[in-house]
């Protein structure tokens, strides 16, 4: 075999080339840090890399949406400890309120501090956080918790029917709010105007009041509500749809007049509930004719409610399903009912059983705020928990990374030495082979 000059020379030039990417690598790896800079480096090491980074990232992630959760929880646990010192500061004014001595120029001026109450109350049930999004309005955070009906006076929950729920871990979410209607609204009531649940709001409970030192008193009119949230209405236009509601009045000690009005909400379409609104009320108008109505449909937020137009005792009214689902669809009850309450015979009688219900009512409004702070609580310590345990999960998988990514530096010196003298030794042997030449011999 025939070895040329320029092939051995090749071959040295070959090995040097070879030392010097070696070399080279190193010298970028020590500079970086790291030892896996591209997928090629270590194929297997680069997919590890990916992954445990994609792992910080999302619980970085998590980490944010704490942090956000907490802010949120912070501003509505500011909200509800000024609704009870202002339901505090109600309770003082009606138990001042009830004090026999005081004349009506005396409970007017306190019916003032009570209405700057209401507005107050009803400003901080529609706080907004950072975003700008009512934080008691639920999955409908752009919408205020609380509204007041121009007609009625009252304020009416708007907000929606679910939670929002914020993502803290691979597997566990927090809501960022209380509902307003829970908090403020659903409150258990001793008193003759609680709803057919037993409930009344607290914005009705200082309505109450106000009208109650203003010495407006009114017996309370049978009313039901749905519980069904109709926002986006109700779509009838292929389906029968029919129910009676019946009004009952007492005319005479031994008589009651009974009126039953048909519905029929067959193939119409309705986009939300104030358009449910005026078609009830439309058909109840015609179905009464030559007399006035005695039952009126009205909104109460996002949820429908029918209303007797007499008031007292002598009024109730009923729901019956003919044919359909609007029952089920609107929250009613086959056959649910509600009569009015009447007033006790003195104006004072009535003015102390009014005062004395909502000193009663305010205490269970306290409660449900009570119960909302301590809801928040418990939430603002799951965040702090869970903040913990994300800390250490990533602190534990960046060191996982650092072992699968970072360089040894003590190793990677001790190899660039030895490819610096490799590299060294196969210059030096170039240039020997290089000076190799028959003709130094001849």
């Amino acid at each position: 075999m025939r070895i040329s000059t320029t092939w051995a020379q090749q071959l040295s030039v070959d090995a040097m080339n070879v030392q010097q990417t070696k070399l080279a690598k190193l010298n970028q790896q020590m500079s970086s840090g790291v030892k896996v800079s591209t997928p090629a480096d270590d194929p297997a090491a680069a997919v590890r890399i990916l992954d445990l980074n994609g792992t910080i990232a999302k619980t970085n992630q998590y980490q944010s949406n704490i942090a956000t959760v907490r802010g949120r929880l912070n501003i509505e646990e500011s909200a509800l400890t000024t609704s009870g010192n202002i339901i505090t500061r109600v309770k003082e004014l009606t138990t001042q309120a009830m004090n026999a001595t005081l004349n009506s120029s005396d409970r007017l001026t306190i019916k003032a501090e009570v209405d700057q109450m209401i507005q107050e109350l009803a400003g901080v049930a529609n706080t907004k956080n950072a975003n700008g999004e009512f934080i008691f309005s639920g999955d409908l955070s752009t919408v205020p918790a609380f509204m007041q009906n121009p007609t009625t006076g009252e304020y009416v929950y708007q907000g929606g029917a679910g939670q929002r729920a914020v993502q803290i871990s691979p597997t566990r979410q927090v809501a960022d709010g209380e509902l307003g209607v829970n908090v403020f609204e659903n409150i258990t009531s001793s008193s003759p105007a609680a709803d057919q649940n037993g409930n009344r709001s607290v914005f009705n409970t200082l309505k109450a009041l106000s009208e109650g030192l203003n010495a407006t008193f009114s017996a309370s009119s049978g009313k039901i509500s749905g519980d069904r949230f109709l926002r986006y209405g109700l779509d009838y236009s292929t389906a029968t749809t029919v129910f009676d509601l019946v009004s009952s009045v007492q005319t005479l000690p031994a008589k009651v007049v009974s009126t039953t009005s048909t519905i029929d909400l067959s193939g119409k379409k309705f986009s939300g509930v104030e358009a449910i609104v005026t078609e009830v009320n439309k058909q109840l108008a015609a179905s009464s004719l030559p007399l006035p109505a005695t039952i009126q449909a009205r909104s109460n937020g996002n949820r429908l409610e029918f209303v007797s137009v007499a008031t007292g005792s002598t009024s109730s009214l009923t729901i019956n399903n003919t044919f359909g689902t609007f029952l089920t669809d609107a929250g009613f009850t086959q056959g649910q009912t509600k009569t009015g309450a009447d007033l006790p015979v003195a104006p004072l009688q009535v003015f102390q059983s009014q005062l004395g219900d909502v000193l009663t009512d305010l205490d269970a409004a306290q409660n449900s705020i009570l119960q909302a702070t301590t809801s928040v609580g418990v939430r603002q310590n799951a965040l702090d928990n869970q903040e913990a345990q994300n800390g250490k999960f990533v602190l534990d998988t960046q060191s996982t990374l650092s072992q699968t990514q970072d360089l040894d530096y003590a190793d990677a010196i001790s190899k660039f030495q030895l490819q610096s003298t490799a590299l060294q030794a196969a210059q030096q042997t170039f240039a020997k082979i290089k000076g190799l030449s028959l003709f130094n011999y001849l």
